[in-house]
């Protein structure tokens, strides 16, 4: 029928290369759009390195974990940040300040309300739940287990940082921690 050609599938048209690229940009956007917070708040600067005491090592830091605390006579709420380093189970026994501090930070919006036993961030309008809190009792007493729902989340970024003291500008390597809502 078609002598000496192959008939194979169809080279793509100008038009359907566009639809094509369009689709994938759309798509691609979307899904960034989704991963964005809508709301970053920045709650600390921390240093990029610890030196533990007795010791003469300089151990790059990072975030370890995070978790809400609730006080429900304030009816408040806040973060704590935790940060490790590598070798922290070799040193921390001699290490008299016990590893890189924690941020503890109030944001202004972050709430725990009482009748939902909920943590809740309020801005703009709109409410967003951060943790769900339940009573639990166990060995010790009575006590509230507060579980992250995901929705609020720290994120840390290794960032150059510039500080003028008023005579020179001192450049320096740090951690920003950021509060995210999405």
């Amino acid at each position: 029928m078609f002598a000496g050609k192959k008939r194979g599938p169809s080279a793509p048209t100008k038009q359907s290369r566009l639809l094509m690229i369009s689709t994938v940009l759309f798509l691609t956007g979307t899904a960034f759009a989704i991963n964005a917070p809508s709301i970053r708040i920045r709650i600390d600067t921390v240093p990029d390195h610890y030196s533990p005491t007795d010791a003469t090592i300089n151990e790059p830091v990072s975030m370890q974990d995070f978790h809400f605390e609730v006080n429900p006579e304030t009816r408040r709420a806040r973060i704590v940040v935790d940060y490790s380093y590598p070798d922290e189970f070799m040193y921390e026994r001699n290490d008299d300040n016990r590893g890189p501090k924690p941020t503890i930070a109030q944001i202004p919006g972050l709430k725990y309300d009482v009748v939902n036993q909920q943590v809740v961030y309020w801005a703009n309008g709109k409410i967003s739940v951060c943790a769900n809190v339940e009573d639990h009792k166990g060995i010790f007493g009575r006590h509230l287990r507060v579980k992250s729902t995901g929705v609020c989340t720290v994120k840390v970024e290794d960032v150059k940082h510039a500080k003028d003291d008023g005579w020179a500008i001192r450049r320096f390597k740090a951690i920003d921690t950021y509060f995210e809502v999405r």
